[in-house]
């Protein structure tokens, strides 16, 4: 989509500016792209660092024997094109893998080949596997919805709504190349501290928690190189729009371990390296007191009497900080880890007994439609707000009228003009993606409903897993009368699993710890039950082809049962 000459002279110049995408965001955001030039940086001796390929750094640390890399990126192309700037530097063979935590795991078959997981040492914190194959299982769908907002997967690649960078790296998935999942199991995990030698580098192992339960500093103390989850170069994301839940006091002690080894050289997950001993030291310690700084001050205006939104009001980042290049804004932002930590310690409820037991938000924008005069008299006050360039007000008025009428398309436009107007101008990549894609939603550009979550998504979960994943799915109007359970036979794992529906609540069992006897068994594989799971095939075509065979009870029994699971089409 092309700027039109109305919509150029209607861009705020003084905060904003065009992209080489011809994307409209503010322009520091935009500056922070030149971060992402994809290149191979020299640490060190023997130490070298991929940026510009994905969201994730990936670094290369020379063996005696072999090459050590450390994180694998978000898929098997992404690990790929990191192999391809690793050859400019040896022609050695790959050695080890390193897993700083679970998110950047997936790129790992470019390096270790199919019947070669023995051969080669692949290291993680022990929660790594478990986090891959169980993490928020319940909430997938809509994790998942989310994520892909945040990372602006729903965007155009090029245009005024075309994301710049996403702050922590320049993308997540390139479409183009495609993403093939090749995560593979590590065959050797910590728990705690250790030290521990890698073909002939002296390494140490220093667990942390961040934005994952499972995070590890990579210390290599006879160079000086830190390799982390901790610092990333732009201000963390606590109170994340996408769900995820956090204790920014987990990552203030994090940073406390990182400051310990004194490194000389920080090598982030995220962001670009810094190297030298002051300059690290500066970047630890205002990364530190950012987040102490805004923690301490969230718990001292609770500790005031202080409801959700006044915090907001009320914590400011004092100039030195608020200043610092690591501390800006283009991630996470201070407004919104000041709500997340208050969810965290205290929970949804703020400091008005008004809101224990609201009128419901019907009934709300009825008595402000009314107040205000009438659906007429609110939409002419919502254009007035944006006209007086309010574009916050205007959305949050025109929300009323939608309220009652989700079709209106006169509050939809203004709500999506207002919308865009603040993206625009903030500077964080995630606050925009989600402005922008409620935008493309409003417009009808993109349905709200879509479908996210991929049978691939689903290929690491355990069959516990898989059938949480299901249970969350029970119709209960569907299941009121229903008393019934499922065995499921796993023919790729030997592994069996049960689920007990009853009276509208769906249970997972065992059968090794409970005397419950199946009404029907189906045997499958794990591939072919998450196609039947993500609506990628029927139930009828998989027992017609044989993906799924029911060896006990009656088709009718199985067809009925998983019919009363949201998504699952049966016929």
């Amino acid at each position: 989509m092309e700027i039109t000459k109305n919509q150029l002279n209607d861009i705020n110049t003084t905060v904003t500016k065009i992209g080489p995408k011809g994307e409209v965001a503010n322009s520091k955001l935009i500056d922070h792209s030149e971060n992402f030039e994809k290149r191979i940086i020299k640490i060190t001796d023997g130490v070298y660092q991929v940026m510009g390929v994905g969201l994730a750094n990936t670094t290369l640390i020379e063996g005696k024997n072999g090459m050590i890399i450390i994180d694998t990126g978000d898929g098997i192309e992404e690990a790929q094109e990191h192999l391809e700037e690793f050859r400019k530097i040896t022609d050695k063979p790959v050695s080890a893998i390193i897993y700083t935590h679970w998110h950047y795991t997936l790129g790992t078959r470019a390096y270790v080949p199919e019947g070669q997981e023995d051969s080669i040492e692949i290291w993680s914190h022990e929660l790594v596997d478990s986090n891959i194959s169980t993490n928020n299982v319940d909430l997938k769908l809509t994790h998942l919805k989310k994520a892909y907002t945040q990372f602006g997967l729903f965007l155009p690649s090029k245009g005024p709504d075309a994301f710049p960078n996403l702050a922590l790296g320049s993308y997540y998935i390139d479409f183009e190349k495609g993403r093939t999942r090749g995560y593979v199991k590590p065959n050797r995990t910590v728990s705690k501290a250790s030290k521990t030698v890698i073909d002939g580098i002296n390494v140490e192992f220093i667990p942390t928690i961040t934005d994952t339960n499972d995070g590890l500093i990579i210390w290599l103390p006879d160079k000086g190189v830190a390799i982390n989850n901790v610092l990333w170069g732009v201000f963390p994301n606590i109170g994340a729009l996408r769900g995820d839940t956090r204790d920014p006091k987990n990552w203030i002690n994090s940073i406390k371990e990182l400051r310990k080894i004194k490194p000389t050289h920080i090598l982030g997950v995220h962001g670009v390296p810094i190297s030298g001993s002051k300059e690290s030291e500066k970047a630890i310690e205002e990364y530190h007191d950012g987040m102490q700084f805004v923690y301490d001050q969230t718990v001292r205006g609770i500790n005031l009497g202080l409801s959700p939104e006044e915090l907001v009001e009320f914590v400011k980042l004092p100039e030195h900080l608020e200043n610092s290049p690591i501390l800006q804004p283009y991630y996470g932002e201070v407004a919104n880890f000041v709500r997340g930590t208050y969810a965290f310690l205290i929970g949804w409820y703020g400091t008005d007994t008004a809101t224990i037991h609201p009128v419901s938000k019907k009934t709300e924008a009825e008595k402000i439609i009314k107040g205000f005069g009438g659906l007429d008299k609110v939409v002419e006050d919502a254009q007035k707000a944006y006209g007086d360039h309010e574009f916050a007000w205007a959305a949050q008025l025109i929300t009323y009228v939608l309220k009652l009428d989700p079709n209106h398309q006169l509050s939809r436009q203004i709500k999506a003009r207002a919308l865009r107007k603040l993206a625009e101008t903030t500077p964080s990549a995630i606050t925009r993606n989600f402005y922008l894609t409620h935008v493309l939603e409003l417009e009808g550009k993109i349905s709200p409903n879509v479908r996210f979550v991929k049978s691939d998504t689903l290929s690491t979960l355990t069959p516990e897993a898989f059938m949480n994943f299901l249970r969350v799915k029970l119709d209960p109007v569907k299941s009121e009368k229903v008393n019934q359970v499922m065995q499921v036979l796993f023919t790729d794992s030997s592994d069996e699993i049960g689920l007990q529906v009853r009276k509208g609540l769906a249970e997972v069992v065992s059968f090794n710890t409970n005397s419950i006897t199946p009404d029907f068994t189906i045997k499958t594989t794990s591939k072919d039950l998450a196609q039947l799971l993500t609506s990628e095939i029927t139930l009828e075509n998989a027992l017609t082809i044989g993906n799924i065979t029911i060896i006990k009870g009656a088709k009718e029994e199985v067809t009925n049962f998983l019919g009363m699971f949201d998504e699952i089409v049966v016929n």
